[in-house]
């Protein structure tokens, strides 16, 4: 006797193979915080997800809907990983342009207008005369930002770099 219907099967597959995803990203997160007993206790919930959801599927590999669920459930887990990731941790990057001076000033004019905080440095380039701009913006400003600058101009050497600790200075309020 089957206690579980056999046609919600596919849907219980899919849920539980979101949730580990999900639940995987969450580890992740408490391991990077040194949280190791919450780190522990995820990865024990999430091993036995992952156990149940692939014995479903491996016993029954022509069982399409079974496996179809399986597949999707993985990628839409990536995909929930991501949103719950930049919901909980902050992440930010470090952009530098370098321009003439006066297209840099123009841009670092419309950056603080929109509220970040921008530094300029004056130096010499192959050409002559250029500016250096610093902005530390959260990760999920990069896109805004890198639009303002390419508004103004679109060939302006633009790098941007992963930053691991921050601390002082002026970093645009995290948007809820």
């Amino acid at each position: 006797m089957t206690i579980l219907d056999p046609s919600f099967l596919p849907v219980l597959i899919f849920v539980l193979r979101v949730s580990n995803n999900v639940i995987g990203t969450l580890r992740l997160i408490l391991v990077s915080r040194e949280q190791r007993l919450w780190g522990f206790a995820f990865a024990s919930l999430e091993s036995l997800l992952f156990a149940y959801t692939a014995g479903q599927v491996i016993t029954d590999l022509n069982n399409i809907p079974n496996l179809a669920a399986y597949v999707f459930g993985f990628a839409v887990g990536g995909v929930v990983g991501m949103q719950v990731e930049n919901r909980f941790v902050k992440s930010y990057e470090s952009v530098t342009v370098i321009a003439s001076r006066d297209v840099s000033h123009e841009m670092a004019l419309a950056l603080r207008e929109r509220g970040h905080g921008v530094t300029e440095i004056m130096g010499e380039g192959a050409h002559g005369e250029v500016e250096e701009l610093h902005i530390i913006v959260h990760r999920r400003d990069l896109h805004q930002v890198l639009n303002i600058i390419h508004d103004i101009k679109k060939d302006v050497f633009v790098t941007v770099e992963h930053s691991e600790f921050i601390r002082g200075g002026w970093i645009r309020a995290h948007r809820r």
